[in-house]
Formats: C-alpha cells, structure tokens, sequence
C-alpha cells in the first residue's frame, strides 16, 4: 500500500498597515523576510503596493551603516556599483563601434566595386571611402578595452573588501536611497532609475510611511 506524501501549506496572515510600519522599522532580516512572503500571497494592490513600500524601508533600515567599518563599505558598494553601470555602458559602446567596424568595412567592398566598373572616376571618387575611418574607430575601441580592462581589476579588488554579510549580495536598488554626496547631481541619476511615469510620487508616498 504506497504512502502519500502530505505537502506542507504554509499559511501567511495578512499584515494590517500598522504591522507592516512596525516590521518596516525594526529593519530586521526576519522582517524583510515576512513582508517578501506577505507580498507573494497578497492579490489585492493597493495593500500589495503600501507593502512593497515597507519592505524598502525596512531595507533600507536593514543595510544601514552602524558604524565606521560598514560606512566604509558601504560607500564602496556605491562606488562598484557605478563602476560596475559604467563598464556596462562602455561594453555597449563597444558594441556599437565593431557595428560601425563591420558597416564600414562592407560600404569599402561595395567602394572597390564602384572604382573598379567606372575607372574613368577613380581618382576623384577614390576618398569618397578610406581607411582612416576604420583606423579612427578602431583606435577608439582599443582605448575602451584598454580602460575595461582596468575597471574590471578594480571591481574584482573592491568587491574583495566588502566583508560586511549583509553587503555582499545587498540588491543595487538599496544603494539609490542613500545621497552619497560626491560633489555630483545624484538626483538626476537616480531618477533614470525610476520606473514609474513623469511626475511619480514615489518619494512622497515612502516619506508618508516614517
């Protein structure tokens, strides 16, 4: 006679406005580990939204600095992460120019073709392509592996003096919260990473749960 397996079900309460502030500012792993499970369970979206909003204070509470060592840290995952969004840039930008490359070099078979059938043209055609223009990008995208190859170094060294648990494989996310002040318009960056649409009060919204 086989045996049937019992699955466990995992029942989740529903978290009233009051308890999801009171979780949001304990700023505890196990509190950012209920408001996820209550997030995935919870169908309505309002009480769904005004929980997602906790979870981010409590977050932010969590991955705070509390001392000099982790302030130290701390920063230093800003600085990766924007080296890490620049060499992402970068990365595209070579993309773009061995594009750039492989047009270029097929607009010259194309060239040698036109100069070949109309010889009488040669010469006042013939700088309508020349290799100068591959060089030129050639040269560029040199300079920018030259450059990766550098911030590649950096970010593997950087990321080996972050021994704080907690900011290890702390989300990039938590990093926008927190104005690092480095003599840079940090506003205006982390608005691009605002996903809602013109004009959002994300901020006021966050600010109305303290």
């Amino acid at each position: 006679m086989s045996k049937k397996t019992k699955k466990e079900v995992v029942v989740v309460k529903e978290l009233s406005q009051g308890e999801l502030q009171k979780l949001a500012h304990s700023g505890t792993k196990e509190a950012i580990e209920k408001i996820e499970k209550y997030i995935k369970i919870e169908k309505d979206y309002d009480k769904r939204a005004y929980a997602e909003m906790a979870l981010e204070e409590c977050e932010m509470f969590f991955y705070q600095p509390k001392n000099e060592k982790e302030d130290e840290e701390f920063t230093l995952s800003e600085l990766i992460r924007r080296k890490e969004r620049y060499i992402d840039d970068q990365t595209m930008k070579m993309c773009d120019i061995k594009e750039r490359i492989e047009k270029l070099m097929l607009e010259k078979k194309v060239h040698e073709k036109v100069l070949a059938k109309h010889k009488n043209k040669k010469e006042e055609w013939k700088y309508n392509w020349m290799q100068d223009f591959v060089s030129m990008e050639e040269n560029e995208l040199h300079k920018i592996e030259e450059d990766l190859g550098y911030d590649e170094a950096w970010v593997a060294e950087a990321k080996k003096m972050i021994t704080t648990a907690r900011y290890k494989n702390m989300p990039a996310r938590q990093l926008g919260h927190f104005n690092f002040n480095f003599g840079e318009d940090y506003f205006d960056d982390e608005k691009d990473d605002c996903d809602c649409e013109n004009n959002c009060d994300c901020e006021d919204v966050f600010k109305g749960m303290v």
